[in-house]
């Protein structure tokens, strides 16, 4: 009976045992670590949600190329901007604020040593012309070039300035016209309206940047077929750019040192101011009066000495405004008799206002009721030029 009760308990327990792994599993806390896991295997989720607020500020629009390749830095090349006839100093001013505005435009400037390298490797004409400005451009692996003509008219300055392009549009042109405050000003607000911003550029075009200079397809067509005539102005063939006002009214105060050479020698002294009306650039014709201390045969003597002028102009440089005045004047010495004056010297405009100048010979003849004298003047002068 022993042996068929264990029997028995053996066969009950088996089947509990049955039952209990065949029964489905239920949920447990041995069931939390299988389901959380997953759960805190996804830290990708969060990344690229702080990655993406990098292209949002930049353009809503734009695609994910924009955002995984930086826009490249657009090269710029600034010639040195041409003064027509006024002070090289504007030129440089116009320069210097035309390079400082493209650097807050986002361009990165070439700077004067590679500016003048891809110039002369060029053998670049100055001023250049729309297609020398290209060309300069490219030899220089810039993106871009820029370049300023600059002279007077009326009393202004007139500003031409032109922008070349390598991913074929342009070239850009504009004209404007300020004073000597706003010149500054003036040069920032044509810049940022005639040169296009970095941003701006034809990507078909982008291959024309560091290619070899040799390489005819990069150069735009229009250029290559145009006559370099041409491409001289923008205003086309035979069209010049203008020459400076020309100041026809200027008025000159000299004082001049009389050495006399005959009659034993003798010493007199001039200070008088002079009138001259402009016929011409170079040619011109004055009045002069002036207050005469003359050697007597006792004393010192005061007298009044009237003359009339004509000069030519002989112009050395006309990029330093020096020139070389060739003067003869004939007048009249109360008491005494006709005077007869040549000169020849130098002067030198200092700014389109003011030229100061000097008559280094003048040989004069001072023609008295019985005899000739003769002296060798010495004169230095400053002349103002009237604005009209």
């Amino acid at each position: 009976m022993r042996y068929e009760r264990r029997l028995v308990i053996v066969a009950a327990l088996s089947a509990l045992l049955t039952f209990v792994a065949l029964e489905p599993p239920r949920a447990g806390a041995q069931d939390t670590p299988e389901t959380a896991q997953p759960e805190t295997a996804q830290p990708e989720t969060p990344q690229p949600e702080t990655a993406q607020p990098e292209s949002p500020p930049a353009a809503p629009g734009e695609t994910t190329t924009a955002t995984t390749l930086p826009q490249p830095s657009r090269r710029l090349i600034v010639i040195d901007a041409a003064t027509y006839g006024i002070d090289p100093v504007v030129g440089r001013v116009a320069t210097e604020r035309l390079r400082r505005t493209a650097v807050e435009m986002g361009y990165e400037v070439l700077d004067g040593g590679a500016t003048i390298a891809a110039a002369q490797r060029l053998r670049m004409p100055y001023p250049p012309a729309p297609a020398d400005l290209w060309r300069v451009t490219w030899v220089a692996q810039a993106h871009r070039g820029a370049f300023a003509r600059i002279w007077a008219s009326e009393g202004r300055y007139v500003i031409e300035m032109t922008v070349a392009s390598l991913d074929g549009t342009g070239p850009f042109f504009a004209r404007e016209t300020a004073g000597s405050g706003d010149l500054r000003e003036v040069i920032d607000r044509m810049v940022r309206a005639t040169l296009p911003p970095p941003a701006q550029w034809q990507q078909q075009s982008t291959s024309a940047v560091g290619a070899t200079p040799s390489a005819p397809a990069a150069v735009p067509r229009r250029w290559r077929e145009r006559p370099r005539e041409e491409l001289a102005h923008p205003g086309g063939i035979g069209v010049r750019l203008p020459e400076p006002p020309l100041r026809r009214l200027q008025l000159s105060v000299q004082t001049e040192a009389v050495i006399g050479t005959t009659q034993g020698g003798f010493y007199n002294h001039l200070v008088g101011a002079r009138v001259d009306v402009r016929i011409t650039r170079d040619l011109m014709f004055g009045a002069y009066v002036g207050y005469a201390n003359l050697q007597g045969r006792n004393e010192r003597a005061n007298n009044i000495l009237l003359m009339i002028q004509g000069e030519q102009r002989i112009r050395v440089s006309p990029a330093l405004g020096l020139t070389i005045p060739l003067r003869v004047a004939a007048g009249y010495l109360p008491f005494n008799g006709p005077v007869i004056r040549l000169a020849a010297g130098v002067n030198y405009a200092i700014s389109e206002d003011w030229e100061i100048g000097a008559d280094i010979v003048a040989p004069t003849f001072w023609i008295l009721p019985d005899d000739v004298a003769v002296s060798l003047d010495i004169a230095v002068e400053a002349t103002y030029r009237f604005p009209f």
